[in-house]
C-alpha cells in the first residue's frame, strides 16, 4: 500500500547545489555512461581461434555533469515544472526559479576486467521533498558475455526515450529540456533488476536491442511511495549514419492503480548530419487510477535546428493530449519553443529558451500547484536562462 513520507525543509536551490558539490555527493554521469555504452567494439579478429577484441577502458573513471538555470513565469495561479515529481516551479511561488532546472551529478565506473564494469551514478536535484538531497540513481554490474552481448543488474535506466541516458545531462543537449509533454510523461526513470542487450553491425549500420525486467518505487509530491513492480520492456535503436530510430515498449503493475496495469509506447527518430539537425518523438500512455477509470494520453514533439559556429538557433513545437474521458478536468497543452546555444568554452555551453504553453480548454496542463480559484486555460511564457557543463 501507498506510504506517506514526512517533507524534509527544503535548501535554497544554489547553496544546496554548492553544498552538494563540496562534499562529492552529485549526480550520475548518464553522459560518460552512453558515451562508453556507444564506444565501438572492435570486430573479432578474423582467425577462428582469436580471442574477443573488447574496447580497452581505465580502470577506474570520475565524471560529472551539471547544470545551474533560472527559469521565470508570467502565471501567478500556478507553477511551471520540468518534472512532475517537482513539487513547486516559477510562478506562483518564485517569480525566478533555479530549482526547475538546475541538477550536479557524478559517476564513477569500474572496469574490474574487460568484461565486467560496475556503474554508480549520484544525482542532486529538486525533489519532491522539497529539497536537493543526493540519491543513487544509478547502481549496476555489466557484465560483457562477447563484444556485442551484455547483460546488467542492479539500478538501471530505463531507455525509454531518444533522450533517456541524457535527459538530465543538459550538455548533451541542444535545448534547455525535453520536450515536458512528452518526457514527463513517464515518471519511472530506472528499474532496480537486470537486462540484457544485444548489439548488431553491419558497415556503418547498427541496431541495438535490450530486454529489461525489474521494479521501483518513486515518492511523489504528496510524499507518497508508488511501487512498481513485474515492469517489462523491450527497446530498440538502429543507427545508420546520421539517422537515429528509437523504438520502446514497456509495462508495469502500479499498486495505486486499479487494474494496476500502466502501458507505454514510443517512437522516435532523429537525424543530424552536422550543419543542421531534426528530431520527433511520440509517445502513448495508458494507466488507470483506483476507481478503475482508464487514462489513455499520446505526446508528440518535432524539433529542429542549425549549427553556425557556435551558436546554435534551434525551434521545438510539442503537444499532450487526452485519447480518453475520464470524467476529470483534461490534461492538455501545447507549446512553441525557441532558443539558442551558445558553446562558449570547451565542456561548457550558454543557453537561452522561451516557451509559450497555452493550456488546453478547461485543462491547467502540466502546471504544478495550482491554487484554488486559477482559471484553467490560456497561455503561459517561460523563459529561461542555462548554463551547463561537463567534467
Amino acid at each position: 500500500m501507498p506510504q506517506a513520507r514526512a517533507v524534509t525543509p527544503r535548501t535554497p536551490a544554489l547553496a544546496a547545489l554548492l553544498l552538494t558539490l563540496a562534499g562529492g555527493a552529485a549526480h550520475a554521469g548518464e553522459l560518460a555512461t552512453s558515451a562508453a555504452d556507444h564506444d565501438g567494439a572492435s570486430p573479432a579478429a578474423s582467425q577462428p581461434a582469436a580471442a574477443p577484441d573488447y574496447p580497452a577502458r581505465p580502470l577506474l573513471s570520475v565524471n560529472g555533469f551539471g547544470t545551474f538555470g533560472y527559469a521565470h513565469a508570467d502565471q501567478h495561479g500556478a507553477d511551471y515544472v520540468f518534472d512532475n515529481l517537482q513539487p513547486q516551479g516559477t510562478g506562483r511561488n518564485h517569480q525566478w526559479s533555479s530549482d526547475v532546472d538546475s541538477r550536479l551529478g557524478v559517476q564513477f565506473t569500474a572496469n574490474f576486467t574487460p568484461q565486467l564494469q560496475a556503474v554508480v551514478q549520484v544525482l542532486s536535484e529538486y525533489r519532491w521533498n522539497n529539497s536537493y538531497q543526493p540519491f543513487i540513481n544509478w547502481a549496476n554490474l555489466k557484465y560483457s558475455i562477447t563484444p556485442n552481448l551484455s547483460v546488467r543488474a542492479g539500478r538501471i535506466a530505463l531507455a525509454s526515450f531518444l533522450a533517456s541516458d541524457s535527459r538530465r545531462v543538459g550538455y548533451s543537449n541542444v535545448t534547455a529540456r525535453p520536450p515536458i509533454e512528452v518526457y514527463r510523461l513517464l515518471a519511472l526513470k530506472e528499474s532496480d533488476g537486470v537486462d540484457a542487450s544485444y548489439r548488431v553491425r553491419s558497415g556503418d549500420t547498427s541496431n541495438t536491442t535490450s530486454v529489461l525486467y525489474g521494479k521501483r518505487t518513486v515518492t511523489n509530491t504528496r510524499g507518497i511511495d508508488v511501487h512498481s513492480s513485474a515492469a517489462m520492456g523491450v527497446f530498440d535503436t538502429l543507427e545508420h549514419g546520421p539517422l537515429t530510430l528509437h523504438a520502446a515498449y514497456q509495462q508495469r503493475d502500479v499498486d495505486n492503480q486499479n487494474p494496476p496495469r500502466g502501458r507505454f509506447w514510443s517512437l522516435g527518430a532523429a537525424w543530424d548530419p552536422g550543419d543542421w539537425f531534426t528530431s520527433a518523438e511520440w509517445v502513448r500512455v495508458t494507466n488507470y487510477d483506483a476507481r478503475g477509470i482508464e487514462a489513455v494520453r499520446a505526446a508528440w514533439y518535432v524539433n529542429g535546428g542549425v549549427r553556425i559556429g557556435n551558436l546554435t538557433p534551434y525551434a521545438t513545437v510539442s503537444a499532450l493530449k487526452p485519447l480518453s474521458d475520464t470524467g476529470a478536468p483534461p490534461i492538455a497543452q501545447h507549446t512553441y519553443a525557441a532558443g539558442v546555444r551558445w558553446d562558449m568554452a570547451r565542456n561548457l555551453d550558454l543557453k537561452l529558451q522561451w516557451d509559450q504553453v497555452h493550456l488546453g480548454a478547461g485543462s491547467y496542463g502540466t502546471l504544478q500547484s495550482v491554487a484554488p480559484g486559477t482559471p484553467r486555460g490560456g497561455q503561459v511564457n517561460v523563459v529561461s536562462a542555462l548554463a551547463d557543463f561537463i567534467f
